[in-house]
């Protein structure tokens, strides 16, 4: 892999009013799409070779409007985290209903198994799988992958060699890009959590 190119999603209903997402199949709202229709505008002049998609409604619409030419691969693994049922609360909510377990989400993700959802280390393992064929696939390609905030942590953690005790010190936004260039096999990042094309 020669470029590697990460989306998070646009805004959804959800996102906007700071609600946990996880595996629930959520469309873009109106703000979402736009975001998309100005990501579309700000990559036209960059190639790239093969897109990867989370299979979530959400992420496949963000693909097919930012690259409608390209053929979007469709990848399970790519998926959010599985919430369980902590899925819909707004962060208030848990904050409120479940204060244990929003000071470990907060404090050590690591440790926290979603009730009735994954474990944060089996939700890394599952996205870190899926990336290692991407990868494979991608060789000498600049790729770019569609998915969620978590899921984006999880490469991003594996590219940088750190650990998931780190997760909170990288940002995603609604819309974001993220650019990563490789010399020799070593990632550097050029852009992080870019959302200049939603302003305005």
């Amino acid at each position: 892999m020669k470029r590697l190119i990460l989306i998070r999603h646009g805004e959804t209903d959800y996102s906007a009013s700071r609600r946990y997402c996880g595996f629930q199949d959520i469309p873009l709202n109106t703000r979402g799409i736009r975001q998309s229709h100005k990501l579309k505008d700000r990559l036209k002049k960059i190639k790239v070779d093969r897109v990867y998609s989370s299979n979530l409604k959400r992420c496949l619409e963000t693909a097919h409007i930012v690259f409608n030419d390209n053929l979007i691969y469709e990848r399970k693994g790519l998926r959010e985290i599985d919430f369980g049922s902590l899925a819909g609360l707004k962060y208030d909510d848990l904050k409120k209903k479940y204060p244990g377990i929003y000071k470990l989400w907060e404090k050590h993700p690591e440790r926290l198994k979603m009730p009735k959802g994954e474990f944060l280390p089996a939700f890394a393992r599952r996205v870190e799988r899926c990336f290692d064929e991407i990868i494979k696939e991608g060789r000498g390609k600049a790729v770019a992958i569609v998915a969620h905030g978590g899921s984006i942590r999880i490469i991003l953690l594996k590219l940088l060699k750190k650990g998931l005790d780190k997760m909170w010190e990288i940002e995603q936004n609604a819309s974001a890009l993220t650019v990563v260039d490789f010399t020799r096999g070593i990632p550097r990042v050029s852009k992080m959590n870019d959302t200049t094309h939603t302003r305005g």
